[in-house]
């Protein structure tokens, strides 16, 4: 094997994980969400949006990228809560054809709100000087901030499974999922949870605006660059599956991560066929249920 071909596949490789670890963290707000309550969020992506927005104007006052990371989220998912008990909550039983309407005319408010507040243009947020090095394996150069964009996925995938399958909250939560008038009997208040998992779904959102602003900036497009990707893995994956979603990223990484490296020119194509080959012979996704 070359040392060209060496350095393009370790370059493919890189390219790869970064694009899994991004569209995980993208979709797997949704995925909670959808899983655990029903909720179909076309307004997802505009929170995602709204993070990196937020960490822009935080790392600006606060001249420092672990403030915006530590805040941002935070106040999206703190937004994201007042909308749900205004807005959202009078949804949940009413079907996924009126949570569309709702959250897609939402994402139209918050875009445009969003360009009153910050304009049309694109800002670029700078990384920490110690992720902004690059390294050198096998002759291909690799930005170290794509290392720390795969480290993130990683521990956003241990919390939300330690989270989830390894705590009494997280027991709590799968069972109000599945029957919240028992869990409602048992005194538990059901509509604080709805609300908490909801919280933590934009949060996951949020936090990903905030990883991906160093490495493409934010824009008024964001949202709709992410929306198109992140419903792909959340359908291919199978409606409220994390595992399904987890495994399509990685697919999506790897078509994308390869593809960039060797077809370049055809790099807007490859998510569909992530998609289609899913659907193709698992029509409700991977871990979808044939109710869904």
């Amino acid at each position: 094997m070359s040392s060209h071909v060496a350095s393009l596949l370790v370059a493919g490789s890189l390219d790869a994980l970064t694009y899994w670890s991004l569209a995980f963290m993208v979709a797997a707000g949704l995925t909670v969400v959808f899983g655990m309550l029903g909720f179909l969020n076309a307004a997802h992506t505009s929170f995602y949006m709204l993070g990196g927005y937020v960490a822009y104007t935080v790392a600006g006052a606060t001249g420092s990228f672990w403030a915006a990371l530590l805040l941002a989220p935070l106040l999206v998912a703190v937004t994201g809560v007042i909308l749900e008990r205004l807005l959202f909550a009078k949804l949940y039983r009413a079907g996924h054809a009126s949570q569309l309407l709702l959250t897609i005319g939402l994402a139209y408010v918050i875009a445009e709100a969003s360009k009153l507040v910050w304009g049309d243009s694109a800002f670029a947020v700078a990384p920490p000087p110690s992720l902004a090095g690059r390294i050198t394996v096998l002759g291909a150069t690799l930005p170290v901030y794509h290392l720390f964009i795969i480290g993130a996925a990683m521990v956003l995938v241990c919390v939300i499974a330690a989270l989830l399958l390894g705590t009494r909250l997280g027991m709590v939560i799968r069972a109000a999922s599945v029957h919240p008038e028992m869990v409602g009997a048992l005194g538990f208040k059901v509509r604080d949870i709805y609300t908490l998992v909801f919280a933590v779904g934009l949060y996951l959102a949020a936090f990903a605006g905030v990883v991906m602003a160093p490495l493409e900036g934010v824009y008024p497009a964001m949202a709709d660059d992410a929306l198109v990707q992140a419903f792909i893995v959340v359908v291919a994956g199978g409606l409220g599956s994390l595992p399904g979603a987890f495994i399509v990223a990685g697919l999506l990484g790897l078509v994308q991560g390869f593809g960039s490296v060797f077809f370049s020119a055809y790099a807007m194509f490859f998510p569909f066929t992530v998609l289609g080959g899913v659907l193709l012979f698992r029509p409700v996704g991977l871990f979808g249920a044939k109710s869904a």
